[in-house]
């Protein structure tokens, strides 16, 4: 029973430990988000210069 009681103590502080990263990371990434505002790419995006597209099609038999 002691061994038990231990390794439950064990996994739990490890279990804590894992939710308290996920607490940090999930603030660092809402900060980030915040940083860049919404509705925005993180990334530069580049405008298609020659404004349209090339159609193809395929056909089976």
């Amino acid at each position: 029973l002691t061994q038990f009681m231990q390794v439950s103590i064990s996994n739990q502080k490890n279990t804590n430990a894992s939710i308290k990263n996920l607490e940090v990371w999930v603030g660092e990434l809402t900060k980030q988000l915040s940083e860049h505002g919404s509705g925005s790419f993180l990334a530069n995006t580049q405008v298609n210069p020659k404004e349209h597209y090339n159609l193809i099609t395929t056909r089976w038999g």
